[in-house]
This record gives C-alpha cells, structure tokens and sequence, in this order.
C-alpha cells in the first residue's frame, strides 16, 4: 500500500473531508501531515509542562495482547500520545496524519528510542481488529501502537494524563509528549506539526544524555 503524493497543500477542513472521503470509499484515510497546515487549521499551537499519573491498568493493543500501560506500553521509553476513534471523520484523520509523518521522520529511532501511542476514546466500539485495520489504514510500523479495553480502565488512563472527555466525541485534539523514565510530560494543544513534536522528542533525548540537541 503506497502512500499517496499531494501534490498541493490543503486546508484542515478539506484534509479531513478527503480522509472522510476515502473511508466511505474502501480507501485508506493516508495523507500528509503538512496537509493539515492550511488556512483552517489553529495559527497558534499552544504548549507547556504538564503533570500526570500513569495508571498502570491493563489495556488491549491492536493484535489483542494484553498489555499494561505504564509498565509495559510505557516503561522508560520516550512516548508520544494522542487520542482518536475510528469512526471519526473530522479531527482524528489529522491527527492520524501528523502521527504518520511524525514515525517517517523518526526512522530507526521509532520502538528503538521513541514509541508511538494512540487510544481510543471509544473502547466499546472500537475493539483490536477494528484498531488493527485502522493501523493498517496508516502504515503503522513497529513501535506505533494503539490501545483500546474495558471502558473503565480507558477512562481512567485518559484520566490520568488529561486526556478524558465525558463525551468521547469531544476528546481533545493535543500530543502528549514525554519521558517515562524521567517524569517530563509536555502538552501541545491543536495540530502541532510533526517538525513541532519531534523537536520536544529530540530535547528529551538530549536531555537524557546530557547534551542539547542538535538544531
């Protein structure tokens, strides 16, 4: 499965209009992340330090393995979070999209140093082979991984590092980007481009070897 080459940039309305598109169609909702730096997408991306707690509860990820959160998806990795549902048609294509290019830019580091994850707001329909079709919808390679299970133990993840909506069609659109092993958590609210979050990813892998990183 290829990706598809725009050739042209496009609003964030029109971006996700096309991934709605291509769903409704039998087509993968793939595109680039740059896409959704139009002229609707938010001209300011807000960000700061933020505070969490890793619950360590046992979720599902898209093959059916039973895994617990901080423990095993997280552990001392650097991760990068964000939440979706896989009958959204509006705001989860972008942040898929920005997700996809973000893991291109990763290269080897992707599940070596860096790992990937996307819940699911809604666990009660979206179960593993849902969640594995849809990574298979967005190319996702080893070290992208998608979580879903029972509701209460998702709720009380989101919960736990801010991401919890009581009506899951409103979740927010924001990464979460941190360090499991030190305790350094950002938040960067609106379509923050992949450059934006893999600058921060970089910063705490720097930080991790006492240098700066490389600008």
């Amino acid at each position: 499965m290829m990706r598809r080459d725009w050739r042209s940039a496009v609003s964030a309305r029109s971006l996700a209009a096309l991934a709605l598109a291509a769903v409704l169609a039998g087509s993968p909702p793939i595109a680039r992340a740059e896409d959704a730096k139009g002229g609707d997408a938010p001209k300011e991306i807000s960000s700061g330090s933020v505070t969490v707690r890793l619950h360590d509860v046992p979720l599902l990820d898209q093959d059916g393995r039973k895994v617990r959160f901080q423990s095993d998806v997280i552990g001392n990795r650097i991760v990068v979070i964000d939440t979706f549902f896989t009958t959204c048609g509006l705001i989860c294509p972008i942040l898929g999209a920005i997700f996809s290019d973000l893991q291109e830019q990763l290269g080897d580091r992707l599940d070596r140093e860096v790992r990937l994850i996307s819940i699911t707001v809604d666990p009660l329909t979206d179960i593993p082979p849902r969640l594995k079709k849809y990574a298979e919808q967005w190319e996702a390679r080893p070290g992208w991984i998608f979580l879903t299970g029972e509701k209460k133990a998702v709720d009380r993840v989101l919960e736990g590092i801010g991401m919890y909506s009581p009506d899951f069609a409103d979740h927010p659109s924001a990464f979460l980007v941190g360090d499991g092993r030190e305790g350094k958590w950002t938040r960067f609210y609106g379509f923050a481009s992949p450059e934006q979050v893999k600058t921060r990813v970089e910063e705490l892998l720097a930080g991790r070897r006492g240098k700066a990183p490389a600008r």
